[in-house]
């Protein structure tokens, strides 16, 4: 039996089913969305059965946005709500506002330190191989010298 996907995943998927009844209308092409989903990742038994009521009954998209707690699978929900959204071919008003709001609460817990510090640490590495390759030039500088003289 499969444990399914983790707590912050799940949520985001939620999320995204949450998102579908924001104009007050799930589309066809929006339950076809959601039941693909539904058969293609890897949900635990349990977890399958909460998205197939949510299908049908409407959740507080915020609320479950909340309960995404990594950052990547935050991300990746306005990847799959962008083309949940438009799988109907229309981009409801209610939508935008859900997921303006949502963007908003994502950028205010993003880790700007975090973040800046990742940032460091790639420049230190591209600073260390460009000293790498300086090093690498001096060697082979040595040698021409040998073989010049």
């Amino acid at each position: 039996m499969s444990r399914g996907i983790s707590d912050s995943l799940f949520h985001m998927w939620r999320t995204v089913f949450a998102l579908a009844h924001a104009d007050n209308v799930v589309s066809n092409e929006e339950v076809r969305f959601m039941a693909e989903a539904i058969e293609d990742v890897r949900f635990s038994g349990a977890q399958r059965e909460i998205l197939k009521k949510d299908i049908a009954d409407p959740q507080d998209p915020v609320k479950m946005f909340a309960q995404i707690e990594d950052p990547k699978d935050r991300i990746e929900f306005f990847n799959f709500a962008h083309k949940m959204v438009w799988s109907d071919g229309d981009y409801a008003h209610e939508e935008q506002a859900i997921v303006k709001k949502l963007k908003e609460m994502h950028i205010a817990n993003v880790d700007m330190d975090r973040l800046v510090g990742r940032i460091d640490l790639q420049l230190e590495e591209e600073d260390d191989r460009a000293g790498a390759h300086k090093d690498v030039r001096k060697i082979i500088s040595s040698f021409r010298d040998l073989f010049r003289g």
